[in-house]
């Protein structure tokens, strides 16, 4: 899933406004309520702003995507439920300043398509919309967010491999704030290979693999400290997980496409992540 903000500090949270660097727009500053785009996982901005998300995201099969002989192509429906619970903090304040140590919650319910394309292309159209609050100041927030991504088969051999593409838009409009909106290319390589002799419930296991850029329309500005911003315009990411081919794995009642971890980060170093991987960037 795209990643597009850390919050900013709730308004009230200073008395006033810090000199900001030539390169960070006032406007632009990144608002808590795009938060909702965030998977499972800790964000860190310049080594000093911190970001805990937990990212619950029931999913309802309305229809599976299918190619047939006849040349239709019936398209694959999804509903998805995606809370969000996060934790955002600076992780050096002077004790004379309380800033913008606070939690937010999120409810962006959605729909996904995936239509096939052919047997090797596919694309998956989505959009989402809700509501957040950030819980100390009571502030709340419309959120919307979507995009098209597409995923191209190189290969379906053992080694299966696919390119990836994405184009993605966000917006949000706080309370008594103005309206806030990015927008972000992409484009990876996505990678499932066998791993031997390992194997869950009598079926093999691969180790899932990806690597993709996000390029961002307008650089992202977040406060990492009482009057200093941090800003990226870019961040890579490189994700590992075991999953089975085609199949999910299972633990009881709970149903995983893939578990693993992500690692992102921004051209400029000022941008560092681990995040939780349950999913392919082509469905997350």
């Amino acid at each position: 899933m795209l990643l597009l903000a850390l919050g900013a500090a709730p308004a009230q949270a200073q008395s006033e406004p810090p000199i900001l660097p030539a390169e960070a727009d006032p406007q632009e500053q990144i608002h808590w309520a795009v938060g909702a785009f965030f998977g499972t996982g800790w964000y860190s901005v310049d080594d000093n702003r911190s970001v805990f998300v937990l990212r619950i995201q029931p999913r309802q099969q309305i229809r599976e995507p299918l190619l047939e002989d006849e040349g239709q192509r019936p398209f694959g429906v999804e509903i998805l439920y995606p809370l969000s619970l996060g934790l955002s903090q600076l992780d050096d304040i002077p004790d004379f300043i309380e800033f913008d140590n606070y939690a937010t919650i999120s409810f962006t319910p959605g729909v996904e398509f995936e239509v096939p394309i052919n047997s090797r292309w596919a694309l998956r159209p989505f959009a989402h919309f809700g509501y957040g609050w950030e819980l100390e100041s009571q502030e709340g927030a419309l959120i919307g967010y979507g995009g098209v991504k597409s995923r191209y088969r190189l290969s379906d051999d053992r080694l299966r491999w696919s390119l990836l593409n994405g184009i993605y838009y966000a917006g949000y409009k706080p309370e008594f704030e103005n309206r806030g909106q990015y927008g972000a290319l992409m484009a990876g390589l996505e990678f499932s290979q066998p791993l031997r002799n390992i194997q869950q419930g009598g079926d093999a296991l691969f180790l899932n693999w990806h690597v993709t850029y996000h390029w961002y329309f307008d650089r992202l500005n977040f406060h990492s400290g009482a009057d200093d911003f941090a800003s990226f315009r870019d961040q890579w990411e490189l994700g590992l997980a075991i999953a089975k081919r085609d199949q999910t794995l299972d633990f009881g009642f709970l149903s995983f496409e893939q578990i693993g971890l992500a690692f992102r980060w921004s051209s400029d170093g000022n941008f560092n992540a681990i995040t939780v991987n349950f999913r392919s960037p082509f469905t997350d």
